[in-house]
């Protein structure tokens, strides 16, 4: 049984979106209708994302975002719904916001198109994005949101089936030196990386890495909590990404798909933790110049351990509440949390040894040994 949309226009911002929500959030099929008669004849699970409601059905009033065809700064009406303020506002609607505007504005990376003041190494500032100014950067808000709807469909529809999920904490480890917090940027390792050498999961292939693979410890931890990290090694020198040094779009997405590369592990901060397209599930790149899905896989991390390096002062308690606050939050949504490391910041002993700690103390604090929420 799938749920039926009904949509004035189909567009494929509104098809993204909605696949994005209930495909690979929700697990469930969805299918869409432009016609009336046939949407009010169907027995199938119904809602409706028009500017009016067809009928008695669950009704999402749209703010016409999702219409657009062009790359031009929307009308970003905000509203009051529970403990968050939300943006694109709309009235008489199931919800005060437009759910689907929302989440497909932050999952696009639409304000990244926009004019913005870049940092000193070129990124966007994560201060200067909406989730940051309206306080949603440290939750996976489209995911929680999209639980929100998966209640109310089921309130009035019970029979309809969604996919079972679980927590998952995936480990990023790269193998590698960063050449320091402001200047690192994990895509100019993993690029050249991705195109040379093989991806490995799991930790008995990187223990045979040579000059040291990866620290007993961290092997022990990973058994002890059943997690299948995934290990970045240093990349093939002869390929040149000095073009591509920042997460800037649509050019840095381009250039990946041009040398045939379909995943990226670079949707986060360098320099704050939060969850930069607003979601913790992998979801595929939608290019807004050509308003089409791509097939670029993008698994958005939450934290980067590059953090670290820019305050070397930093209470290791203190982190290790905020980084687990993330965590619980992830838990909360049966979501992924990605995290990423580097091996210096990870050593067996001496130097570095705070970082280890913390990283211990996460896995304990917030993990159950069989990985179970």
């Amino acid at each position: 049984m799938k749920l039926l949309v009904y949509v004035p226009i189909l567009t494929p911002r509104i098809k993204y979106v909605f696949s994005f929500i209930f495909n690979d959030i929700l697990r469930t099929q969805v299918g869409f209708s432009s016609n009336v008669a046939e949407f009010k004849a169907s027995a199938l699970p119904k809602i409706t994302y028009a500017d009016q409601p067809v009928a008695d059905e669950l009704f999402f009033k749209n703010a016409d975002f999702l219409l657009s065809h062009t790359i031009s700064p929307p009308h970003l009406k905000t509203t009051t719904f529970g403990d968050m303020i939300v943006p694109f506002a709309v009235d008489h609607s199931s919800l005060p916001f437009d759910v689907f505007a929302a989440s497909f504005y932050f999952v696009s990376r639409y304000e990244e198109y926009m004019d913005f003041t870049a940092d000193q190494d070129g990124n966007f500032p994560p201060e200067a994005s909406l989730q940051f100014k309206l306080k949603l950067l440290e939750f996976p808000v489209i995911d929680g949101w999209t639980l929100m709807l998966k209640n109310m469909l089921l309130k009035r529809y019970p029979k309809l089936h969604f996919g079972q999920k679980k927590f998952e904490f995936i480990p990023l480890i790269c193998m590698y030196t960063a050449p320091g917090a402001r200047s690192f940027n994990v895509l100019k390792h993993v690029f050249s990386f991705l195109r040379k050498f093989q991806l490995l999961s799991g930790s008995k292939p990187v223990a045979a890495t040579k000059n040291g693979g990866l620290p007993i410890f961290l092997n022990e931890q990973h058994e002890k909590y059943k997690l299948n990290p995934i290990y970045f090694f240093k990349p093939a020198p002869e390929i040149d990404l000095t073009c591509d040094k920042q997460l800037i779009f649509p050019r840095s997405y381009l250039q990946l798909l041009k040398n045939g590369i379909d995943k990226d592990y670079r949707m986060g901060y360098t320099t704050t933790i939060g969850f930069r397209a607003g979601t913790c599930t992998p979801f595929h790149w939608y290019d807004l110049q050509l308003e089409k899905t791509t097939h670029l896989q993008v698994f958005p991390v939450a934290v980067n351990d590059t953090i670290l390096l820019q305050n070397r002062t930093f209470n290791i308690d203190e982190i290790n509440g905020k980084w687990g606050k993330l965590i619980e939050n992830v838990k909360l949504i049966n979501g992924h949390f990605y995290i990423l490391w580097h091996r210096e910041s990870l050593p067996e002993s001496g130097k570095g040894k705070v970082g280890r700690r913390l990283y211990t103390q996460l896995l304990s604090n917030f993990l159950s040994l069989s990985n179970d929420i």
